[in-house]
């Protein structure tokens, strides 16, 4: 592609919504409100993949339209035979369509016109005056357009690249070259449209007469030269449907189009708009991919200089606790091997007192032993910091903290906010108050991940051997985050009248619960045991009963041979099929109502409520 040609990309906005929601057909995508929100995720990821990889100069999207188009009007069995559009996906589209706006990409539609021929027009249009067009689109009638400078590009599965199809990929994929596609769909039809075409003549026979006659105006003219009397017969009887299905699947360049190729120039995606929209959906994914799309509005959040400083020795940590120890409040945050607080190793500690600034104490980096300060010197000087009871602490997820520094004999008090549980008071309902995710709600702004320091996975690393300077500026980070977050979320506490909430129950139960997940539960395993056998007793004396009454033995866990027992040995009534057709269904609901009738389905349930609690 050259540097100098401008570029334009056409989406056929119907066929990627109807891709995106089918591709979560057996998985589909629920919002924590209930939302099927398939559709709209699959759709505005493929969006945002073409903008962020291919960044179009000019871009736009095309819908079809409810009303009849001249196809329709030339031949009204057109597309009579396409389902019905789901439910689930009609409750869709008023949210793709806002995402589609927020992302301040323009929608064009045509009433009378499909959204292929109003591409086929802007695509030509855009063609002669020296664009490279790309139609993103799956559809097969598209390949007519394919020339030198139009192209299909084909979204695939997320991973995977993007097909993009020229002259000879179309000719590879299709058969035929690009000028020569019409003639073939006019010859073979296209059930997905109800499209006739000759009947019988099948992709392979169309080819083969293609290539013979080499249009389909020349095999018509010539169908007594055909060598096939069947093929001949198919021809000669059905011209009329091959001239009619040609212009059925003719994509129009000749749209009355009120709009021109510099309005479809891609503008910049309205950030707040976008990002409202996607913690309502709750794409969070989506969310953090955009954000370095939009890396000076983010930047504009944070508006004071970070400055975000190792700790080098014990006496520059006893001048950042003497500096620390003169305020009413600072953040505390702690880096270690584990996500497993009860099995964490601390490797460093990151301190604040305002945002902005930070520093960070190493203490068990195995990248750079040389820098680790003291072990037991430095946890001496954090702990008269962090158990000083004049200064209030505040943290993300304290209570993880809170049960790693306990190991250390370290007991982070008082506790006066945690924003993670902030967030969660004053939106419940939210999936994710992770960090990040909160950066980006409240200050458009994107941390860095830790994946990019010890990867994930399988490879992931321990963050001990993540190098000190990298550690200082993520760890530091955490705590300015946080430092401005409380900033933000403490008045809304107040705002959102939950205030009284949060500070007499919720918070106060960090402490508690971080106390109860170091003690556990404890597990009397001698009672547990003879209760094991005792039910395992009361199991025997079940199976002895069921066997009796049901006259012979048989696997109770069988429900093709419980089946047996039931309705062809006791005549019992039989219910409905089970949905794999291997007899009929002997779940819970059936054996409930067969208990009027028969002891026998009573002793199966309690046989099984016995075998699910042992």
């Amino acid at each position: 592609m050259s540097d100098h040609r401008k570029t334009l990309y056409l989406i056929d906005g119907s066929a990627l919504v109807y891709r995106a929601f089918f591709a979560f057909i057996r998985n589909p995508l629920i919002n924590s409100k209930g939302e099927n929100t398939s559709a709209t995720f699959g759709f505005v990821n493929s969006l945002l993949k073409i903008i962020r990889e291919e960044d179009p100069e000019y871009l736009a999207i095309v819908f079809d339209t409810p009303e009849p188009t001249f196809r329709h009007e030339r031949y009204p069995e057109y597309k009579s035979t396409r389902a019905k559009m789901p439910e689930e996906l009609v409750a869709q589209l008023p949210r793709v369509r806002q995402a589609i706006e927020a992302l301040n990409v323009p929608i064009i539609e045509l009433p009378g016109y499909e959204a292929d021929d109003v591409i086929g027009t802007l695509a030509k249009q855009a063609a002669a005056k020296g664009f490279e067009v790309w139609c993103v689109t799956g559809d097969k009638d598209y390949f007519q357009l394919v020339d030198e400078r139009i192209r299909i590009y084909y979204p695939k599965r997320a991973g995977d690249e993007a097909e993009r199809l020229g002259p000879e990929e179309v000719r590879e994929k299709f058969g035929v070259l690009p000028e020569r596609v019409i003639d073939k769909l006019a010859l073979m039809g296209d059930s997905s449209d109800n499209i006739p075409g000759i009947p019988g003549i099948g992709p392979k026979t169309a080819d083969q007469l293609l290539a013979q006659f080499g249009s389909l105006e020349n095999i018509l003219k010539h169908a007594d030269d055909i060598k096939s009397a069947a093929t001949r017969r198919k021809v000669v009887e059905n011209a009329d449907k091959a001239l009619l299905s040609r212009e059925l699947v003719t994509i129009r360049t000749d749209v009355p189009l009120d709009i021109t190729l510099e309005q479809l120039r891609r503008g910049p995606i309205d950030l707040e708009a976008t990002k409202k929209l996607f913690l309502e959906l709750e794409f969070n994914t989506l969310l953090r991919q955009l954000m370095p799309e939009n890396g000076e509005a983010a930047a504009g959040a944070m508006t004071s200089e970070q400055d975000y400083r190792t700790v080098a020795d014990l006496a520059e940590l006893r001048a950042v606790m003497a500096e620390l120890g003169k305020a009413d409040e600072i953040v505390v945050d702690t880096e270690t091997t584990s996500l497993d607080a009860m099995r964490a190793k601390l490797v460093g500690v990151s301190l604040t007192d305002r945002p902005g600034r930070g520093w960070y104490i190493p203490l068990a980096h195995s990248s750079e032993p040389a820098r680790n300060l003291p072990m037991d010197e430095a946890l001496s000087l954090l702990r008269k910091l962090l158990q000083n009871r004049r200064i209030r602490k505040v943290g993300q997820n304290l209570k993880y903290d809170i049960e790693v520094l306990h190991h250390y004999d370290i007991d982070i008090d008082p506790v006066s906010f945690d924003t993670m549980l902030a967030s969660y008071v004053l939106d419940p309902s939210a999936r994710q108050h992770s960090l990040d995710m909160l950066a980006i709600k409240h200050l458009n702004y994107t941390m860095q991940p830790i994946s990019e320091l010890i990867g994930k996975g399988k490879k992931q690393k321990s963050f001990a051997v993540v190098p000190v300077d990298q550690a200082t500026r993520y760890a530091v980070e955490d705590v300015d985050i946080t430092c401005r977050l409380k900033e933000l979320l403490a008045p809304r506490l107040e705002e959102a009248g939950v205030a009284e909430l949060y500070r007499d129950i919720e918070l106060p139960l960090v402490k508690v619960l971080a106390s109860m997940e170091e003690a556990g539960v404890r597990v009397d395993d001698l009672y547990l045991q003879e209760l094991s056998d005792r039910m395992e007793k009361r199991l025997g004396e079940l199976q002895e009963q069921i066997f009796e009454l049901a006259g012979g033995e048989f696997n109770i866990n069988s429900t093709q041979q419980l089946s047996h027992v039931l309705f062809d040995k006791l005549k019992l009534p039989v219910g409905r099929k089970t949905a794999k057709k291997t007899g009929y269904s002997t779940d819970v609901g059936v054996l409930e109502e067969l208990a009027h009738l028969h002891p026998l389905p009573q002793l199966i349930l309690d046989y099984r409520q016995l075998t699910k609690l042992k």
